[in-house]
């Protein structure tokens, strides 16, 4: 990669991180209103697939800059646990498995057992994005 191309990949991945931390700050703030009301649940469970979208893509760009290809979110999870970037891969795991059944399918109880989830799912994405800005920010 000559350096032009370097630098262009490093601010695609500072615009993923921004567009990443954005994302998960609406999350959290929907997370924080009454979840009796169904409109929260839904609209918080779409802005956690908008997250994880943005998370994996985000996670492909960071492993590049490291030399690592992954093509699939699956793919960028692994690299990802195997550079020591997550703590459980498991976790993660579930978190996309979450992602495909509330993109392919609405059931309400399916959606309050997910909705439970996210505040957990929240703080590992969280938690992955700060380790990202740590380690990308210093390059800028």
């Amino acid at each position: 990669m000559n350096a032009n191309q370097n630098n262009t990949s490093e601010n695609k991945l500072s615009l993923s991180l921004n567009a990443m931390g954005q994302a998960l700050q609406r999350l959290a703030e929907s997370l924080a209103y009454d979840q009796s009301q169904p409109l929260v649940v839904d609209a918080s469970i779409q802005r956690f697939e908008f997250c994880i979208e943005l998370t994996w893509k985000t996670m492909k760009k960071a492993l590049a800059q490291e030399g690592l290809e992954a093509n699939t979110p699956r793919e960028c999870m692994q690299q990802a646990y195997a550079a020591k970037w997550l703590d459980d891969e498991n976790a993660w795991l579930s978190m996309l498995k979450d992602r495909n059944l509330t993109s392919h399918t609405y059931k309400e109880e399916l959606a309050l057992e997910i909705y439970r989830r996210l505040p957990g799912h929240l703080a590992a994405m969280q938690a992955l994005h700060q380790l990202l800005l740590v380690r990308f920010a210093a390059g800028e």
